[in-house]
């Protein structure tokens, strides 16, 4: 889960939580309050009961009935005695005597209690007002001072004949009203520990937001610099569109021999004034990133830039324009620089980084001190040579081999087929990209060897399948010296011995031979299969005579310079392309032309009677069956 994100869901949690304890607490206040309503409600049901019970025994004649019998008094006394319960303090029954003045008629009280009409002063207007309404009442301890020990009164009128006799007032304790109010304490306490935990959560997650906000400042800008770093260019990118920007990778030339010759405190002022130049020659909003050493990626909004090459080339100069004056120093710098316009869909900032710092490297390795532009850079550029996308397509081995014809010059009889690796578009089964997109990428690395196997295992395939056909494929120098894929190429070929005797190794490289003993001895492994040893692109780089003199090989393939001097300069090529072919045949060696276009091209090697020719005008790279039906 992306940190955003995290942040917030854990904010939204917490709030939610505090939340749910804001409604536990009302819901516990709210069930409380219930509580102490229910309870009123029981009490008015219980005074009516008792008034009914008193009407019934007074045969609806009550002060009559009660000076009549003074054991009907007691009974009805010891009565009232006996509905009282925990929650009642008293029950008594009162006639009015006048305003605010009622006299006893029974008194259910077990001590101290009330002879029979003694004198009752009503300090509550409710009594006489239920006395008048013949509505029962509740009075609260709130309203009467004087009761103290009493929470409620409910005065319930005694109507005979249509006339209000009596009052009866049933007392609720005060200790009642404590239990029901204390009744959910518990959880209530619960509640409220779990409220200040869920504060004080909150509280420390705002802190712990406070102390991250000031990490990710301090990982968002440089310290030396003071330009943002990667993470903020990443950062940045999860929310903007990558291809709505310039991007121009700068780097200082030899930075680190500025650290030699002065120290690498000049040096880190450099950067530091360096940067500063960097972003006030640059449009509002722009931004500079420190990628790392003296490398700087700058990003410029397109709708900020009319024309991007008059805009880098301006920039270019006026970084270089003066040098920088340091502890009285006059320190002049090289500045080497790249700059493209994203193309459209690219969705992966280190894609476009990956394809700049290839151009830069190639910058440095020419002389330094200057700025290209990546014209015309196209979303398959970025997309195919991106690891994530090969590694994707490794996975669900979207890889095929296609096959291009190896013919004998002098009749185009095809007596092999060169294996070219293609890479399957993800949207686009039709659409195969050449190892020039993912192959760079890869070399070197655990998926290089993933994809081996893949061709390897259809080589093998091929050459178990149809037993008159020689097939040739293409192998790194650098995969050869490396035990892993030297294992898995020699257990194909024991596993697979008939078929190994046809199979040509083309061995490509990418630096110059040193070890011509380990490599001879490489070589001699393959041999020993009977498979053979190929020169890919003889005459370019480092591959020369040298090597036709120093290394056990068996064919030698010219490098496409060749053909292309056939065109321009006729007569001096087919002296070289001769030269090259007698020698390898005193050699033991046999010649394949590549790059054979057209006819003109295929007449004159043909001519020079070069033994193996291979081309477009002889046959483009096809899947298999496309040969076979021919």
């Amino acid at each position: 889960m992306k940190q955003h994100a995290l942040d917030k869901s854990i904010i939204v949690l917490i709030v939610i939580l505090i939340g749910f304890g804001i409604f536990l607490k009302v819901s516990v206040t709210s069930s409380t309050v219930q509580l102490q309503k229910d309870e009123i409600a029981k009490s008015r049901h219980y005074a009516q009961q008792i008034a009914t019970l008193i009407e019934q025994k007074t045969n609806n004649n009550i002060e009559k009935a009660l000076d009549n019998s003074v054991d009907l008094r007691l009974q009805l006394n010891e009565t009232l005695q006996a509905f009282l319960t925990e929650q009642y303090r008293y029950i008594f029954l009162l006639k009015k005597v006048k305003e605010k003045q009622y006299m006893f008629l029974l008194d259910g009280s077990k001590e101290n209690k009330e002879a029979y009409k003694n004198f009752f002063l009503a300090q509550n207007a409710a009594f006489d007002e239920v006395y008048r309404t013949q509505r029962m009442k509740i009075i609260s301890q709130s309203e009467d001072k004087s009761t103290e020990e009493i929470w409620l009164s409910v005065v319930y009128p005694v109507v005979e004949n249509g006339k209000t006799s009596a009052l009866l007032v049933l007392d609720l304790s005060k200790e009642y009203a404590h239990y029901l109010k204390t009744f959910n304490s518990p959880l209530m306490q619960a509640v409220f520990l779990m409220q200040w935990f869920l504060v004080i959560s909150l509280l420390f997650l705002i802190f712990l937001a406070y102390k991250f906000y000031n990490v990710k400042q301090a990982l968002n800008k440089d310290k030396i610099t003071s330009v943002y770093t990667k993470y903020y260019l990443n950062e940045f990118f999860k929310i903007h569109t990558i291809d709505q920007y310039f991007m121009m990778l700068i780097d200082i030339d030899d930075l680190e021999a500025i650290n030699k010759k002065y120290s690498r405190s000049m040096g880190n002022t450099i950067l530091s004034l360096f940067a500063q130049r960097l972003k006030s020659q640059l449009p509002k909003d722009a931004k500079v990133i420190r990628l790392g050493g003296s490398e700087f990626l700058t990003i410029v909004s397109k709708q900020q830039i009319e024309e991007m090459h008059t805009f880098v080339k301006n920039y270019y100069v006026q970084l270089k324009n003066e040098p920088y004056i340091v502890d009285n120093r006059h320190i002049a710098i090289g500045v080497s620089m790249v700059a493209m316009s994203t193309p459209k869909g690219v969705k992966h900032i280190d894609n476009v980084i990956r394809i700049l710092n290839e151009k830069l490297l190639e910058i440095k390795k020419t002389g330094k001190n200057r700025l290209e532009f990546l014209n015309n850079i196209r979303l398959s550029d970025i997309r195919y040579t991106s690891m994530d996308y090969i590694i994707e397509a490794l996975e669900k081995e979207r890889f095929v081999c296609l096959y291009q014809p190896i013919c004998k010059t002098d009749s185009k009889k095809i007596v092999k087929y060169e294996v070219l690796v293609r890479m399957v578009d993800k949207d686009n089964s039709d659409t195969l990209i050449p190892p020039s997109y993912f192959l760079p990428t890869v070399r070197g690395t655990t998926h290089y060897i993933k994809l081996s196997k893949i061709v390897l295992h259809e080589v093998f395939l091929v050459l178990e399948k149809y037993k008159d056909i020689e097939l040739s494929m293409n192998l790194d120098l650098e995969d050869l010296f490396h035990p892993d894929m030297m294992k898995l190429i020699t257990q194909q070929l024991h596993n697979h011995q008939d078929a190994a005797r046809r199979l040509t190794f083309e061995i490509l490289e990418e630096s110059e031979i040193c070890d011509f003993k380990k490599t001879n001895e490489i070589f001699s492994t393959l041999h020993q299969f009977n498979s053979k040893i190929a020169i890919d692109d003889f005459g370019k780089g480092y591959a020369n005579y040298t090597y036709l003199s120093r290394l056990d090989i068996d064919i030698v393939k010219l490098d496409a310079n060749f053909i292309d001097n056939l065109e321009m300069q006729p007569k001096k090529a087919k002296i070289v392309i001769e030269s090259i072919q007698n020698l390898a045949h005193e050699l033991g060696c046999t010649v394949v032309s590549e790059y054979v276009h057209n006819e003109a091209v295929y007449l004159m090697l043909k001519e020079i009677g070069v033994d193996f020719s291979q081309g477009y005008y002889l046959g483009k790279p096809e899947r298999l069956d496309y040969y076979l039906k021919i």
